[in-house]
Parts: C-alpha cells; structure tokens; sequence
C-alpha cells in the first residue's frame, strides 16, 4: 500500500486500515479494496503560513500558490453545512491532486451509515477502539484508502459528538504531495460544543413494538398483528429488503444476506443464513416448496429445504406465478420476458406491457399479472392489472383516478386488492373491479411513524405478511419489521 503521507518531520503515528471487502459504491461503482497495512501519517510542528480562509464551521490556513479553488463553484458555507474543494492543477483541464474538506451539523446516522459503507465495524468502533484514529483539524478521524476509477484517494470520516459534527476530509489523486499534509495541518475544525448526544448505538437501544391494531377503509377492517423478528434485524438499508414463507420457513432477503426463520404465525425465530453468491433483490416462495431469488445480472436461483434446487442464467429479476413454471423476467422497462421453465431448461418469449413507460415492482398471482408503475400516458404511477396472457384487465388509482405514490406490494384480497405505498405510507384497498375504496395510515394500522414498505407475501390462509424498515423511537437504529395483515 502506498503511504498516506510524505514524511515531512519525525513525529510518526501508525494507523491500520480496516479491510473491506468490494461492494457496490453510493454512485453504482465498485467500492476498492483495502488491505490493513499499517502506513505512517506526520504532524509538523512548524506553524502553518499561508492565505486564512474561514467558515462558519471550519478555519483553513493553506498556500494560495499551491491549492486553488472557484469561490463560486467550489465553495459552499451555512450554518449547518461548509464544503470546499481545492486543487492543485497540472492544466486548466486536469489537476494532480483534489480535496475536498466538508463539515455538517447533523444527527448521526449519516456517519453510522457510513461507518458500515467503508467496512468498518460499528462496535469495534465505539466500544472496542478497535481502529488507530488520526487527529483533522481537532477531530479524530478513521482513515480509509483505495483507488477507484484508477485514481487514489484518502477518506478520512470523524464525528465530534458534543457538537452534532461529522467532518468528512477526502483527498483524491496524488496523496503522497507533500502538500497534502501542508493542507490538512492548516485546518482546524471552529463547529461549537452544544452538549449534543448522539442517540444510543444499535446494542444499547430499545428494539421496536408495536401492539395489535385495526382500522376502517370503506366498510372493511384491516387488522394487523405485529411479528416479532428474533433475534431483531438492525439495518441501514431503507429500501431492498424483501420476504417470502414456505411451509413454516420464512425467509428475508437482508443487506444481501438470506435468513431462514421459524415461522408459526406468530412471530420469526431466527435459524441460520443461506449462502448465495449474489446481490439478489426478489425472493418468493411457489407452491412446489421452492424458494426463488433474482436480482439485476444475476442467475434464477432456486431453493428447497435451504439447499439450492436449481440455477437459471439469463435473466433480470424475476417473478414467479405461484405454481412455479413460469415467471416474467424484468428490469425497469415496458418490453420483458416470459419465462417457461421445464425439465431444468429455460424458454422466453417476449411480453411488453404498453401502458407502463417504467416498471418498479411486478407481482403475478393464479389470476393476474401486477405491474407497479409510471404509466405511459405521464398521468402517474399506477397498478396495472394484466391477465397471465398480458391482456390489460384494469387500472388502480387514487381516489380521484390519479397518481398513487408508489405502489410496492399488492395482493387480491377476499374483497379486493390490497396494495402497500411507500411513498405515501398508507394501505389502500380496491374492489375487485378496481374501484377505489380507501387508504389507511401507518400510523393507524402498525403504530408506525415513518416506514418504508418494502415487500410482503400473500399467505396460505388469506392473510398477508408484509416488511418495513422504520426508526427506532430513540433513533439508535433502524429495523426491519414484519406484521401480519386480514381484511374483513
């Protein structure tokens, strides 16, 4: 590994990197590699001359020869936030070395959240001190290197608790420039000691519950029974969570991994994790006992009793009808593909749903195929009934024929369909000729203040299992929850 920083004079601090494995980046790039090699970091001990610039949260001393910026383009500062980005340039088109200094008044769930991105264990972290920490600008900062795009760079992450800061130093490019160490010696971090907590690490924190609930849509009940997830799901991770029960197995697909559960409509007791290699996004059972997963570049994978049954190359996610022949392999757009599967060999043929321009989430049942999504026409998003052939059956919108907010679960329910909106974080019920009949808040029907519904299953005996991912009333984490829901 390359040395964080020149050796300007002889005061040494040695600081290990966490290894971190390659994951997706927060810009859809792979996330480098690092190893943890100790690598030496320098303090001078000179006083730093140069132009003073100063921000409501930070002061920085640098050399204007050296570093330049564009006050307009490269220079934010407020209250709550101050960022800067400078340069040593080799042309007016390129530059050697970048960095960017930023500071945010927050709460600290961005810096958790990141604690987690760039691999670094949180309770190692707070409890164990387990990581060598270097001192930027007054704060204590981890150190993470690597290389993305075939350039360099340094990221250095602290959280000054007292005073709600996260301070964020990135250098990217020639992070060997004795100029580098020149910068970071020159910044002193000004934010104000206010006294802040930070809500209590995920370990210390009161797990979410709920109590059994009911409310009215039209004429029909939705009940909702909270299940507890033992042991609880801690996540950062808002969105792509998703569950599926076969027999009394469930299983959730989470931050990538698959849990198997007991499950006896009561609660999921935790049993073990199932190895897939893979980032997969969809999971659902089919009435054959097999356990499907899919996700985007990612084969049809099949499970029975926790072992792998089958393996399918070739598709985009995919969803099963129920009886486990077939499915429909899609991505975001209208034109997708149905897939036969017979005697471990897979047909397509093509299928396009015309009054969709962009698809987020597709559900078939014995009767019909749901497609969630903008409608073509731009009057929305909306649910798009389709028979199994791809004929157009009906259309579910809001109470006023308009745009729902985002429709990420349905299912057909005894006296209708049941659909689950993210966006709007409500339940909202139709007949089963596709009038409206009325929505449910979150908080009403789960207790809940502000969830994401990621996904649910219609269960054997009608009722339904759905997952969210919510805040914990203290803020030290957010779970993954499941409740139960019955219409009547």
């Amino acid at each position: 590994m390359k040395k964080l920083l020149a050796l300007l004079l002889a005061l040494v601090m040695v600081l290990s990197l966490a290894a971190c494995g390659e994951k997706e980046g927060k810009d859809g790039e792979d996330k480098p590699k690092t190893d943890s090699t100790e690598k030496p970091t320098t303090e001078p001990s000179n006083p730093i001359e140069g132009e003073t610039l100063k921000t409501n949260l930070w002061t920085l001393v640098y050399d204007s020869e050296v570093w330049s910026y564009d006050e307009e383009e490269d220079l934010y500062d407020d209250e709550e936030y101050s960022k800067i980005s400078l340069y040593i340039k080799e042309d007016e088109e390129s530059y050697l070395t970048h960095a960017e200094i930023q500071v945010s008044i927050e709460n600290h769930q961005d810096f958790r959240g990141d604690l987690e991105y760039y691999g670094f264990d949180a309770y190692e972290y707070a409890v164990n001190n387990a990581y060598e920490l270097v001192n930027v600008g007054g704060v204590d900062c981890l150190v993470y290197e690597g290389e993305e795009w075939g350039e360099a760079f340094v990221h250095y992450l602290g959280r000054d608790e007292a005073a709600s800061a996260t301070v964020w130093v990135n250098i990217y490019g020639d992070c060997e420039d004795s100029s580098v160490a020149a910068l970071l010696e020159g910044l002193t971090i000004t934010v104000e000691d206010i006294g802040n907590e930070d809500a209590p690490w995920p370990w210390d924190g009161e797990p979410f519950s709920a109590a059994d609930e009911s409310a009215m849509a039209g004429t029909y009940t939705v009940s909702s029974q909270w299940l507890p997830i033992t042991d609880c799901v801690v996540t950062t991770e808002t969105f792509d969570h998703a569950v599926a029960v076969s027999g009394d197995k469930a299983y959730l697909l989470v931050d990538g991994v698959m849990k198997q559960y007991k499950y006896d409509g009561t609660s999921l007791v935790y049993e073990k994790d199932i190895a897939v290699d893979g980032e997969f996004g969809c999971i659902q059972a089919t009435s054959d006992g097999a356990v499907w997963i899919s996700g985007f570049m990612e084969p049809l994978v099949s499970f029975k009793n926790g072992v792998q049954s089958g393996s399918y190359e070739g598709t985009d996610e995919v969803t099963m009808h129920p009886d486990g022949t077939w499915g429909i392999s899609w991505f975001s757009g209208p034109e997708c593909e149905k897939i036969m599967l017979s005697g471990g060999a897979i047909t397509t043929s093509a299928i396009t749903f015309a009054e969709v321009s962009t698809i987020s989430t597709l559900i078939i049942d014995e009767d019909y195929i749901y497609v969630c999504g903008y409608a073509a026409d731009d009057s929305g998003h909306k649910v798009f009934i389709y028979d199994t052939n791809g004929a157009l059956q009906m259309e579910l919108t809001d109470k006023d024929g308009d745009s729902l907010g985002s429709i990420s679960f349905i299912a057909q329910t005894e006296g209708g369909f049941l659909g689950m909106d993210g966006n709007m974080r409500e339940v909202v019920l139709w007949t089963t000729d596709g009038e409206y009949i009325g929505s449910i808040e979150d908080s009403d029907l789960f207790g809940t203040n502000y969830p994401w519904f990621c996904g649910g299953t219609l269960l054997d005996d009608g009722s339904i299992l759905v997952v969210m991912t919510e805040d914990r009333a203290d803020e030290s984490a957010m779970e993954l929850v499941a409740f139960k829901l019955s219409v009547a």
